[in-house]
């Protein structure tokens, strides 16, 4: 049987379904990675961190294989994107609060990938790491949709007089 007149049966599923509301969407982005998806916090080194901002940290998100340790594999990631040896990274603590997604989600205040972005809790309620600090390592899919959180996060807050 040919690939068209399998497309074209009457019986086929059509080919995208019923649109959903922009913003709106079934299963937190986790669900899409290849593997599992992973965030880990990053304090750069002196001479990465901005003048400005002498402990600077970076939010990673990252895919990892089901079954693959985490923690070489970030530092893989990071010596290959930014060029630097990071052996060691982890166990000197400068990779650190590496934890999935999904227990990420489970633990904060909300029940989407915004709560992947929480870093400050208090009385003028929650806080999101700013989007300038945030680097992604996944796919396209993954990050599109931790883009868009990230970004309800941080705009959405300010716009409803809210803390970003």
């Amino acid at each position: 049987m040919s690939l068209q007149s399998t497309a074209c049966r009457p019986t086929a599923a059509p080919a995208n379904p019923a649109p959903r509301l922009p913003g709106s969407h079934p299963h937190p982005a986790h669900y899409l990675a290849h593997g599992r998806l992973y965030r880990a916090i990053v304090s750069l080194p002196r001479d990465m961190a901005e003048r400005d901002r002498p402990l600077q940290e970076r939010w990673v998100f990252f895919d990892c294989p089901t079954g693959e340790i985490p923690h070489p594999r970030i530092e893989a990631l990071l010596a290959l994107a930014w060029n630097i040896s990071t052996i060691g990274w982890c166990n000197r603590g400068l990779i650190y609060g590496i934890t999935e997604a999904s227990d990420l989600i489970a633990q904060g205040d909300a029940d989407d990938d915004t709560a992947l972005f929480e870093c400050e809790w208090g009385s003028e309620g929650t806080k999101h790491v700013p989007l300038h600090d945030v680097d992604f390592f996944c796919t396209p899919r993954v990050r599109a949709r931790l883009e868009l959180a990230l970004l309800q996060a941080n705009v959405g807050k300010a716009l409803e007089g809210g803390a970003a």
